[in-house]
């Protein structure tokens, strides 16, 4: 029997048709997510993507419905904005834990087979105040492709893992495999939001850095000096380097993005308290060498960079192990 994966996250939505062994025989991507409910006020875009999605998979690949032996999915598609609204685990939660945590649904408008899908992780149970609110978090497909990701890396001992994006998630893996907890981090907007809409865009050039133009010497220095004076005055000391010490675009660039990691660094050092978990970075260059070489200022040597083919394959690695099928 073949397996369907559903990743169905805020901006965009994939579905991916495995073998009986969990090999990859067909994907699909669609530009729509939750983020489209939000806006429209209804979930109907994202039915109907999700649909296409599905239906394109199986006709690519000559598959027939009753050849599909489960549907899994995961990430925003169970929140509110979703498909099926799943209340959050709390941590400690295993893949155990979520397994049984997962809720069956039918809709046919959508695919002609029940779909399961797996709950998101918070941090702790109860109500949340201005009192606790800085040790809660929560995530929603983070938790399935950090039990991937662990899975798959087979670490010994305690494992902290960032998953770089416009949201950056850090989660704290137990020796277990449990998941202890996460961070997020808006990093990526603010980034986004220096670059393009205030005084830095000029000496930005209204751009990030990229692989090829990336400055880890740069990235250090921004760091230090946000450790030192902030974001905000760091990120204008980013316009005096390009006026008046004349370093082009490409080095604010990486200066910038420094800056803004330094935060996240500071925060994670928060998060893991006195733990000395092993850290794996996610994402693609250069965010994933910045992130690396700003923990490294910070106190927070060797981390170790996650392969792309293991990056890749973490979400359908962890979906399949939480459904008990690997």
């Amino acid at each position: 029997m073949k397996t369907l994966v559903i990743d169905g996250g805020t901006t965009n939505l994939r579905v991916f048709l495995l073998d009986a062994s969990g090999e990859m025989l067909s994907s699909a991507r669609a530009e729509g997510g939750v983020r489209h409910t939000a806006l429209d006020g209804h979930n109907g875009r994202l039915r109907k993507l999700l649909h296409d999605c599905i239906e394109r998979v199986l006709a690519e690949t000559g598959t027939s419905v009753p050849e599909i032996g489960r549907c899994i999915a995961y990430g925003m598609i169970t929140s509110s904005m979703g498909l099926l609204e799943i209340p959050h685990l709390a941590a400690p939660a295993s893949a155990e834990a979520l397994h049984e945590g997962m809720r069956r649904a039918s809709f046919p408008d959508v695919a002609p087979f029940e779909i399961e899908f797996i709950p998101g992780v918070r941090n702790f149970a109860g109500a949340v105040d201005t009192g606790n609110c800085s040790g809660m978090d929560m995530m929603r497909g983070e938790e399935t492709e950090s039990v991937g990701l662990y899975r798959l890396l087979a670490p010994e001992g305690d494992a902290l893992f960032v998953l770089p994006g416009s949201h950056n998630k850090f989660v704290h893996m137990g020796a277990g495999g449990e998941i202890l907890g996460c961070m997020t981090s808006i990093s990526g907007e603010l980034l986004d939001s220096v670059t393009h809409h205030t005084i830095l865009a000029d000496a930005v050039k209204g751009s990030f850095c990229s692989a090829e133009t990336y400055d880890a010497g740069m990235a250090k220095a921004g760091a230090l000096e946000c450790l030192r004076s902030g974001l905000g005055r760091a990120s204008f000391a980013g316009r005096i380097l390009n006026t008046l010490g004349h370093e082009d675009a490409a080095k604010i660039q990486s200066w910038l993005l420094g800056a803004v990691l330094c935060e996240d660094a500071r925060a994670l050092r928060a998060f893991v308290k006195d733990a000395a978990p092993v850290v794996y970075v996610a994402g693609k260059p250069p965010l994933q060498q910045a992130f690396i070489d700003v923990l490294d200022v910070l106190g927070l040597p060797g981390a170790h960079p996650v392969a792309p083919d293991i990056t890749a394959r973490m979400g359908i690695a962890g979906a399949l192990a939480i459904a008990e099928l690997s």
